[in-house]
């Protein structure tokens, strides 16, 4: 134990172990490996991750509370959004995008004077390693939620959604009239290099206040009250658009 660097602020001693805590990492020395020191850099790393985790949740219900929505930028690492988007390249080669109705199962009909987009239902129990983190990461919201806001979510459905170029999403509701199951609405935006000029932004109109936009920029996130936030899908005349839409169910 000579040996100590001059970065070490404090020392915790306790019957097992000594941890040493520097300014960088936490290293655990422990009697019986001869005083040589494992670096814990993974585990303090993990521990940041879980921080900026609960931060992110915190700015998305803290959204809701004071503006009815909540919208976050970066809510996945790139390599995951990308990874989604390659899904549905995939996807829309096999064919497997089909275009979506209105209504539940009860009442379902297509109709592209209201919605335009195609669709691919994302399984629950899906193997695909990005739609794996995409899906634990909602988990995880999900959990949080219902630890904090005793919100009861029980469980989750999705699906990847393509609009055209020109298709839309006229202004509605998430809830179904004869469904009530749908709590909590939640967008995860696809789009490469989305600029301004794109246009086929997110219109929300909260009953607060006046008409808001949101760009479809990739990795960010909307999140609202599925029975209490109209909205509408606005058309791009230049790109594609592409996104995940998800709704939290009691």
């Amino acid at each position: 134990m000579g040996e100590k660097n001059a970065g070490w602020e404090r020392c915790q001693k306790n019957k097992n172990k000594l941890t040493i805590i520097s300014g960088k990492d936490v290293v655990l020395l422990y009697p019986w490996c001869g005083h040589h020191p494992f670096r814990l850099k993974e585990i303090v790393r993990m521990n940041e991750q879980e921080s900026q985790e609960k931060d992110q949740f915190e700015q998305l219900i803290q959204g809701l509370i004071d503006r009815e929505y909540g919208c976050l930028n970066d809510f996945y690492l790139p390599q995951t959004t990308a990874g989604l988007r390659t899904n549905m390249a995939h996807l829309s080669k096999l064919g497997e995008m089909k275009y979506a109705g209105i209504g539940n199962r009860k009442d379902y009909q297509k109709n592209k004077l209201i919605r335009g987009d195609q669709v691919t239902w994302i399984e629950e129990n899906s193997s695909n390693f990005f739609e794996l983190e995409y899906l634990r990461k909602i988990w995880r919201l999900i959990n949080y939620m219902n630890q904090t806001c005793f919100t009861a979510i029980k469980s989750y459905e999705s699906h990847y959604a393509n609009y055209e170029v020109g298709s839309f999403y006229r202004r509605h509701l998430d809830q179904f009239k004869s469904e009530k199951g749908r709590q909590f609405s939640i967008i995860l935006y696809l789009n490469q290099g989305w600029k301004e000029e794109d246009e086929g932004k997110l219109s929300l109109y909260p009953s607060s206040e006046a008409e808001q936009t949101v760009l479809p920029l990739e990795g960010r996130i909307v999140f609202f009250k599925s029975d209490q936030m109209e909205h509408e899908v606005h058309p791009s005349m230049t790109k594609e658009r592409k996104s995940i839409s998800g709704w939290m169910k009691s």
